[in-house]
């Protein structure tokens, strides 16, 4: 069942095409969720804790990555759409921050770019693939951990994120 689980959201982000560019993976039952504090390109702290009440989406990217370079339009997309009941943050891995930022501006990205220059928050959330993407509730607790290129535009996406937005 829980292979059914994983493969109907593929399917659902893909329009239900048979290869799909992702795998997506309910948070397991009972593990931690990891500890989060990021600096962003402001130098500005960003905390997990610190955006409960909302629903969050963290990817992890880098600008040497192709699908993760095609994906952030998306997330901007999912950043504006959503607007304060949805955190969209983007942390870089092992990036200097200017060579981020200079992406950033390139791409006229304006939603929150963290900077994780030693992989210490990748390494806690157990990333290994780029992207790789997690869904965190509104409660503050994971959901879904997504490894690959997810189109966050698209109406499928929208049945991955509704689950994680608190009652306002």
């Amino acid at each position: 069942m829980m292979r059914q689980t994983l493969l109907g959201a593929a399917a659902l982000l893909t329009g239900g095409g048979a290869l799909a560019n992702f795998e997506a993976r309910r948070w397991p039952a009972g593990q931690a969720t990891p500890a989060f504090e990021a600096l962003d390109l402001d130098g500005k702290t960003w905390r997990l804790a610190d955006l409960r009440g909302r629903g969050v989406l963290i990817n992890f990217w880098a600008s040497w990555c192709e699908p993760c370079r095609a994906e952030m339009p998306t997330l901007q997309q999912v950043a504006e759409i959503y607007g304060d009941r949805l955190a969209v943050l983007a942390i870089n891995f092992k990036e200097p921050a200017e060579k981020a930022a200079r992406f950033a501006r390139s791409t006229g990205l304006s939603l929150p770019v963290l900077l994780d220059p030693a992989g210490d928050v990748a390494r806690r959330w157990d990333v290994r693939v780029f992207p790789s993407t997690m869904l965190i509730g509104a409660d503050g607790k994971p959901r879904m951990r997504i490894r690959g290129e997810v189109d966050w535009s698209g109406k499928e996406a929208e049945q991955l994120i509704a689950p994680l937005l608190g009652r306002r």
